[in-house]
């Protein structure tokens, strides 16, 4: 990729994936091609990971259809009232994972946040019962990977014989019974839920209102007229959401491990806000310092180093004359978040980069240096149409989840632990070895869980 870049910096270039051949197109194009309609983003989904075959529907054009509109209709609408659920969950979670003791001890950081993350997820998805079901919790994290394990196996045969393969590679029984496994646990949940609501219609009552993904998902299934299964769409929202935002909150951690003379302000910040305003959305906006060291974690280890993935449903020829053919799988170079002419010193992590730009002009907030906010300089979310839809959710997650352990741990690398990403063609994933010793802090300055 970097040799590709090198000859043709301001020109797209083919490259060979574990996806395919992609045609990569540099950053400056990525205005042109958001949100042109020729370009398919989910069709991309459901092509490159397998999402007619059984097993893999979290990549079916349905389930890619309806969590979408969860995300962008519900989910984002309900932001103001989840904060408070959303550290609740928290408070528990890291008490599970990072312990409550006040002497050091080592962590293997990224089983630990991502079960952080698997928790406090599931409670604005399924409320606050199952989120507590350990066989639920540790379903979401295993569909994760076998999902991943199964894809990788499968591209290696030929296309045309996947959707016979699929029924014999044991990978793919793997990720087969654990659908199975997670409908056995939310059927019965769904089945109550429509008795209570046919007996208070039936007794004149009002209807309950859960306000999760359950119920979010039986709305939008109905508007759109789709056919779903409950238990895969939320297997599903546990793939898009838990995956990349467990990413993300290691990579900080691991950052400012590293950097640690910022633990001070970014606790002092997080302090005086929840200080005058509580566990609201409002708190966590106004922490622009953590705002902005977050997405400096995003620019320089994205989960991806290219993005804008889309397929070619209908010939379109770029301003320069390319000429994109219909079939053609392209994303969109990420070099400009480590691009020397736009960020100095771009290999050091400085969590007041984006807060510098964020308030350059007094007058005016640069809303482009908001963790949210999607450019061509800044992919981390993608871009365009099909930016990522979950990414205002997945911001205040991230938030929740640094406030508790910022405020309530303090914690250091392990001498020797890996902290370089893991490649795997152009995923970037934060490192899967890394290990923190870290403790409870003996008298924090405030009791964030009685907030």
């Amino acid at each position: 990729m970097a040799s590709a870049r090198a000859k043709f910096p301001k020109d797209p270039f083919r490259i060979q994936t574990d996806l395919g051949e992609v045609l990569m197109l540099p950053p400056h194009l990525a205005d042109e091609i958001r949100n042109a309609p020729q370009l398919n983003f989910t069709t991309a989904i459901v092509e490159d990971d397998h999402g007619t075959l059984r097993g893999f529907d979290f990549a079916s054009m349905n389930t890619q259809t309806l969590i979408r509109n969860v995300a962008q209709r519900q989910l984002t609408k309900y932001l103001i009232i989840v904060t408070k659920p959303l550290s609740e969950e928290t408070a528990l979670a890291v008490s599970i994972n990072f312990g409550d003791s006040i002497e050091w001890h080592e962590v293997m950081l990224k089983q630990a946040v991502n079960n952080v993350i698997s928790r406090i997820s599931s409670r604005v998805f399924l409320g606050d019962q199952i989120c507590r079901n350990e066989q639920w919790l540790h379903l979401t994290e295993l569909y994760s990977e076998r999902f991943m394990h199964a894809g990788a196996q499968l591209r290696i045969w030929p296309r045309y014989l996947r959707p016979l393969v699929h029924w014999f590679l044991p990978e793919c029984r793997r990720l087969r019974a654990t659908q199975r496994e997670a409908v056995r646990i939310i059927a019965p949940v769904v089945e109550a839920r429509k008795k209570a609501k046919r007996d208070a219609l039936a007794a004149d009552e009002p209807v309950p209102v859960f306000n999760d993904a359950l119920d979010w998902s039986e709305d939008e299934a109905r508007v759109k007229r789709l056919s779903y299964d409950p238990a895969i769409v939320q297997l599903s929202l546990a793939i898009a959401a838990i995956h990349t935002t467990a990413d993300l909150t290691e990579q900080f951690v691991l950052d400012i491990a590293q950097n640690p003379q910022y633990f001070a302000p970014l606790r002092e910040e997080i302090i005086r806000c929840l200080r005058e305003g509580g566990w609201k959305k409002s708190s966590l906006y106004n922490m622009k310092l953590l705002d902005s060291a977050i997405k400096e974690s995003q620019r320089l280890k994205p989960s991806s180093i290219a993005s804008m993935r889309r397929r070619v449903e209908r010939q379109m020829i770029l301003s320069n004359g390319i000429k994109l053919k219909a079939g053609d799988r392209i994303a969109v170079d990420s070099h400009r978040m480590w691009d020397p002419t736009l960020h100095e010193e771009p290999g050091r992590w400085d969590p007041y980069r984006f807060l510098s730009m964020r308030t350059a002009d007094p007058a005016k907030e640069n809303s482009a240096a908001l963790l949210v906010t999607t450019s061509p300089d800044h992919l981390g979310f993608g871009h365009g149409r099909d930016a990522c839809p979950g990414r205002f959710f997945a911001a205040n997650e991230v938030k929740v989840a640094l406030c508790h352990m910022i405020v309530k741990y303090e914690w250091e690398l392990v001498p020797g632990t890996e902290t370089k990403p893991n490649m795997m063609g152009l995923i970037a994933e934060s490192s899967p070895t890394a290990r923190i010793t870290i403790r409870r802090r003996h008298n924090p300055e405030l009791n964030i869980d009685s907030l």
